[in-house]
């Protein structure tokens, strides 16, 4: 085992009930309300990016979904989807 941490320090204080998900080179965390943590994999677990829907302060509990370089998001009013636009 490389490393076991538990991902904490959260804003809103609740716990991560969605599963990471690799893309290219990076871990995604999706927490609850505290927005999607982006981790590079590695020797170390500390986040290098962290990134929060700012209008959308509703519970997110679903696992990401990605398809053609798309990041698909779900909270509790909406679904979203993040990428390049083309």
């Amino acid at each position: 085992m490389i490393y076991r941490k538990r991902v904490g320090n959260l804003q809103s204080g609740r716990p991560v009930y969605a599963s990471p998900v690799l893309i290219g080179d990076h871990i995604y965390v999706v927490t609850r309300r505290s927005g999607t943590l982006v981790f590079d994999p590695g020797d170390e677990f500390e986040p290098i990016a962290q990134n929060k829907i700012a209008d959308d302060e509703s519970d997110f509990n679903a696992s990401p979904a990605v398809s053609d370089g798309k990041l698909y998001l779900r909270s509790d009013q909406a679904l979203y989807c993040i990428g390049a636009k083309s």
